[in-house]
């Protein structure tokens, strides 16, 4: 999990974000004891509620799709194992078991009228804005979802945001006097930056290369696809004028103004043709799709994509990721080095990542090794440099300051000021990612109390957002001893 967030920095926090779930999950007790009883489909039972084998997949599925897109589409099933995603989707389907548990106990309940008002109300099963039950059973049938399996899990989502609702605790008076101390406080500070481009470090050939060798599952090569496909571009569809005028009659809806009024035919007539040409585009790719599927399609074209591509962008790639051999796509829409259109591709074989040799990754691991040492050394710069700091007065800086900063930029200035205030110490440093400011701090004040007002509807949000999820921690903590979780793998 490390050696993939270290690749990946530019994702870091997203990921982190992620996986607290997990890892607040995990916290739990070790989420209760195993059991291998043969109880029937599921991967774990918490009090009254088993979780299915086929819960934990869509979980899983629905995590890895989140983290492959965060690394554009190059995730695969060996980095997903060293990331822990099933772990971290059966710690999710815990915590929902456990919450699921409690608001049953509480006697909350969903009705049927509610499930029906809420599927009839998404735009995705609507033709013409009413419910159409033929949209909705193929559009489940296309994402391989059983009609009885999505209303529950439209059930249990009203039933969460019903104990949601009940567990909504907002601030009280003292809390909020509480927060308004605290953004009220300035503190009078100077500072010193030191910055990391300057800290000149050269690596020795054998430092790299073990370097290398201590981090070899972060240089991997891209995973591949071997594929046999068809690429429908949209201007290729032929356009009559009878066929556009049949289509626009039979869709005009689709054809509206800024006030709903329905554009005339001559007024719409460039939007029709696109409109045309994508319906008919995606007739022919899956005319193409079928006999894909079947073996019988002579047309195909063979190909290797790479995880990295851009050639037909993420979402294909990402379709890519969760195939299997011999698995034929059906068809999506792409663009295709400028072209729009509808490709179907047959996985024909996957190509697994595998470590790159040291002649291979040298130069991305140098470049890594270098900046992990001029990191080491510019920490080590600034506790050296700490005892005879004098540094610049910025003057009085606080909670949600926002001042130009010699040496930083606004980004950095303002990561700056908010480690600051969590700061006990009244002399220091902060690292930020590429320099570490010294501090100390020699005189605090209270801001003027109009500011304070000023600012007290935003303070409140925050505070009732971090109440939230200590409320929530806690109610995780108390429901983990309440209702009994048994592992079954």
């Amino acid at each position: 999990m490390i050696g993939f967030m270290q690749k990946h920095k530019k994702y870091l926090m997203v990921i982190i974000w992620i996986s607290t779930i997990a890892f607040i999950g995990a916290g739990f007790v070790g989420w209760g004891s195993y059991s291998f009883s043969s109880t029937s489909n599921a991967v774990a039972v918490v009090g009254d509620i088993k979780v299915s084998i086929d819960k934990m997949q869509r979980e899983y599925a629905r995590l890895y799709n989140i983290y492959n897109q965060l690394v554009g589409g190059t995730l695969d099933d060996e980095q997903a194992k060293k990331m822990g995603i099933e772990e971290q989707a059966i710690n999710n389907l815990i915590v929902k078991a456990l919450m699921l548990n409690y608001a049953y106990d509480l006697g909350l309940r969903v009705s049927k009228e509610e499930i029906i008002q809420e599927i009839t109300s998404i735009e995705g099963f609507q033709n013409k804005g009413k419910f159409d039950e033929q949209i909705y059973k193929q559009t489940l049938k296309d994402n391989q979802l059983k009609p009885k399996d999505f209303e529950e899990g439209i059930e249990e989502g009203l039933l969460l945001q019903k104990l949601d609702a009940l567990l909504n605790i907002p601030l009280t008076p003292l809390e909020i006097e509480a927060l308004g101390a605290a953004y009220s406080m300035e503190d009078l500070v100077h500072i010193e930056v030191i910055n990391k481009k300057d800290i000149v470090f050269t690596p020795k050939e054998e430092e790299i290369k073990k370097y290398w060798e201590n981090n070899k599952d972060i240089y991997q090569t891209q995973r591949g696809y071997e594929i046999s496909s068809i690429f429908i571009p949209l201007d290729s569809i032929a356009v009559e004028e009878n066929a556009l005028e049949q289509y626009y009659k039979d869709f005009k809806n689709q054809f509206l103004d800024s006030n709903g009024q329905i554009i005339p035919f001559a007024q719409a007539k460039d939007k029709v043709i696109e409109k045309f040409r994508d319906s008919q585009a995606q007739k022919e790719a899956l005319k193409e799709y079928i006999s894909l599927r079947k073996g019988e399609n002579q047309e195909a074209k063979d190909s290797t994509i790479y995880e990295g591509s851009d050639e037909y962008g993420a979402d294909f790639i990402n379709l890519l990721s969760q195939a299997k051999e011999q698995e034929t796509l059906k068809p999506i829409r792409v663009n295709n080095k400028g072209k729009e259109g509808y490709i179907t591709a047959k996985v024909v074989k996957i190509i697994p990542s595998q470590p790159q040799t040291y002649e291979v990754a040298k130069a991305n691991a140098k470049e890594d090794y270098v900046n992990a040492e001029q990191i080491r050394l510019l920490e080590e710069k600034a506790t050296k440099q700490l005892g005879a700091f004098k540094g610049v007065n910025i003057g009085y800086i606080g909670y949600g300051s926002e001042v130009e900063l010699a040496g930083l930029t606004k980004e950095e200035a303002s990561d700056f000021i908010r480690i600051l205030t969590t700061k006990k110490e009244e002399k220091g440093y902060i690292l930020l990612e590429n320099k570490a400011i010294l501090y100390q701090i020699f005189d605090q004040r209270v801001k003027n109390s109009a500011i304070i007002k000023e600012n007290l509807d935003f303070l409140t949000q925050n505070g009732t957002q971090i109440k939230s999820r200590l409320v929530e921690i806690e109610f995780l903590n108390y429901l983990s001893k309440t209702y009994k979780v048994v592992r079954k793998i």
